[in-house]
């Protein structure tokens, strides 16, 4: 009898620990930091990183850097070009072999106001150079955001955005990625970001995502007409 039960707890133990975990079920986080150096009128360099985890403080799943140039026409209207890097580990349960990623991003953002409410567009064309362990994949997405943002005094305001992302050769569902979130000015160019994403996969996932972000801004130009 004590055998038996031996037995029947070790196998627990073995099927407890191969228990696949649905992404889906677990609240996982996004961390970002994003700073923004102004150049000249024209000109300024973005700096960015961002990781994401399977859960809030665990379980590695993304990670990205990139930087890059920006031309600002005017006020309303800037385009961008961005090189990136990027490593992904795409299963939540084992610890498989990771997807590394060299990234080519044109962009174009454009800001004006409908009534009293400010809008923002931005409309990414992305390159991206995979490399897998037993292949080399090159595929483009085509991503378009949309988002708002509400002073509610000199400190706080909210955030709002949604995004769509389509890769045609993978696949003919977009991902739709809807944010809401609170901002914190911590000075006139810094402020931290606490909000909530909910992303729909092309693979029909649902997940829920705490994204946790600082961005902030420097300016060059200042410094040339002080000195």
């Amino acid at each position: 009898m004590k055998k038996l039960l031996l037995t029947i707890n070790l196998l627990m133990v073995f099927f407890s620990s191969y228990a696949q975990i649905n992404p889906e079920d677990k609240l996982g986080a996004w961390y970002e930091i994003g700073s923004n150096h102004r150049v000249s009128e024209k000109t300024s360099i973005d700096v960015y990183t961002q990781l994401w985890l399977y859960e809030v403080s665990d379980n590695f799943n993304f990670f990205l850097i990139k930087t890059g140039y920006n031309y600002h026409f005017n006020r309303k209207l800037t385009a961008s070009i961005y090189l990136g890097y990027s490593d992904f580990d795409g299963n939540i349960n084992i610890s498989s072999p990771h997807t590394y990623e060299s990234r080519i991003t044109e962009q174009i953002t454009f800001k004006h106001k409908l009534s009293k409410i400010s809008l923002d567009h931005r409309f990414r064309m992305e390159h991206r150079f995979f490399r897998k362990h037993d292949s080399k994949p090159k595929v483009a997405r085509l991503r378009y955001r949309i988002g708002t943002k509400f002073n509610l005094n000199k400190t706080l305001f909210a955030r709002l955005t949604n995004e769509l992302l389509l890769t045609p050769k993978l696949s003919n569902t977009p991902e739709n990625r809807l944010y809401t979130g609170l901002g914190i000015n911590i000075s006139k160019s810094s402020n931290i970001q606490l909000g909530y994403m909910n992303r729909n996969t092309s693979n029909k996932e649902n997940l829920h995502r705490v994204q946790v972000g600082l961005f902030f801004k420097t300016d060059l130009r200042k410094k040339k007409k002080n000195s």
